[in-house]
């Protein structure tokens, strides 16, 4: 998560989870970056109780509230492989994490053994933490004047916002994103 979401609703108290998960992805999307800290990688677990990865190693340089993606997580039934790639796939927050063990946060997984998947620690950089708190505060500051781009009191006179593709990106003026660019990677 790039933002938790008691730091978020100190600037918008009516945001909710499912809104920070959409700007993450919207900042993962647009940058074709994943983020991923690759010297905090682990190997090879099991899933029990649906949220809870269990690790033949010691588990380091991870904590309570970070965020890491399960990455190839297909099963190995008999003698042959089930074709449900990538099953458990996806980012997921750490609640709580023991020498061996790591908890997730409203995870719903499928229990089983992954001998071939691995999580990876996802790191965000300070500049998008605060490129995403500007878009909240955008939130809460234009809001209401969603669509305007002038406006005038004395002789009431409006003007609206044209919002074509190349002046906003998911419903935010383009320049709000600038924060991004460094950040983008090619697509191949």
């Amino acid at each position: 998560m790039i933002i938790s979401i008691d730091d978020a609703q100190l600037i918008n108290p009516s945001i909710d989870q499912s809104a920070l998960d959409a700007f993450e992805n919207s900042v993962r999307a647009l940058t074709h970056n994943k983020f991923q800290n690759l010297n905090i990688r682990f190997y090879n677990f099991k899933v029990t109780n649906e949220d809870t990865l269990e690790f033949n190693e010691t588990l380091t340089y991870l904590r309570p509230s970070d965020t890491i993606e399960i990455s190839n997580t297909w099963s190995q039934t008999g003698s042959g492989l089930n074709q449900d790639m990538g099953v458990n796939d996806g980012l997921y927050v750490i609640e709580e994490i023991n020498d061996k063990t790591i908890k997730l946060k409203d995870a719903e997984l499928f229990n089983g053994n992954f001998p071939s998947a691995f999580i990876t620690k996802i790191s965000y950089p300070p500049d998008i933490v605060e490129g995403v708190k500007k878009l909240l505060q955008y939130d809460v500051s234009m809001g209401d004047k969603l669509g305007i781009k002038s406006e005038s009191i004395a002789r009431m006179n409006i003007t609206y916002y044209d919002m074509n593709s190349s002046e906003s990106i998911n419903g935010y003026p383009a320049s709000l994103f600038g924060f991004l660019k460094k950040y983008k990677k090619m697509r191949w």
